[in-house]
């Protein structure tokens, strides 16, 4: 007899391991987190976020962003 799972064409894999880094819901590191909040007035939002996550993958990204203004 089938599941109602399988009647509708859905499939389940399990496979073995640990979940990648990413998949566990990646944090910003510390020294971006720190970058943030001297660099932004408002530190939890989104933008502030995203700058501070593009500093942990490439430090210089914070020169880059100065030199420019």
């Amino acid at each position: 007899m089938m599941s109602k799972d399988e009647m509708r064409g859905l499939t389940y894999l399990r496979s073995g391991g640990s979940a990648s880094k990413k998949s566990k819901g990646s944090k910003i590191c510390p020294a971006g987190k720190a970058w943030a909040k001297r660099t932004f007035d408002t530190y939890p939002s989104a933008y502030a976020n995203m700058a501070a996550s593009k500093y942990c993958k490439d430090p210089n990204y914070a020169k880059k962003a100065k030199g420019k203004a």
